[in-house]
């Protein structure tokens, strides 16, 4: 699935491990990079090299906070916002490819046992 996925955003020069990254920014599930290595079970190294990254490539910004300079906020970009809906869309065909066929009761089920397998680590 994740090949298949960096296949569908290759055109955008983004991965699906970056994909990932910019869909958490975008959904406001996290805002530093603390918080993404958590949701992500992400190293902080690894972190920090997929954000400069992405940084590069014109996707996110990056602003210290107001009242603790040792905390970075992170942000999509105009340039991460403009292209989202294209990643989202290209994420969606793949989605579909693999869970179409599923039931809602099916997908359910599924992601329940994937949260029980993560929770067992």
């Amino acid at each position: 699935m994740e090949e298949e996925l960096d296949t569908r955003l290759a055109p955008f020069d983004i991965t699906a491990a970056q994909y990932v990254v910019l869909s958490t920014l975008h959904s406001g599930r996290a805002t530093i990079a603390a918080q993404i290595c958590k949701e992500l079970s992400y190293s902080p190294g690894a972190m920090t090299r997929m954000l400069n990254r992405l940084e590069q490539k014109g996707m996110i910004q990056k602003a210290p906070a107001i009242d603790n300079r040792r905390i970075v906020h992170l942000e999509l970009s105009d340039e991460g916002r403009r292209i989202f809906p294209s990643l989202l869309d290209a994420s969606g065909i793949v989605i579909d490819q693999y869970f179409g066929n599923f039931s809602a009761q099916e997908l359910q089920a599924f992601e329940s046992l994937l949260l029980k397998m993560s929770a067992g680590k």
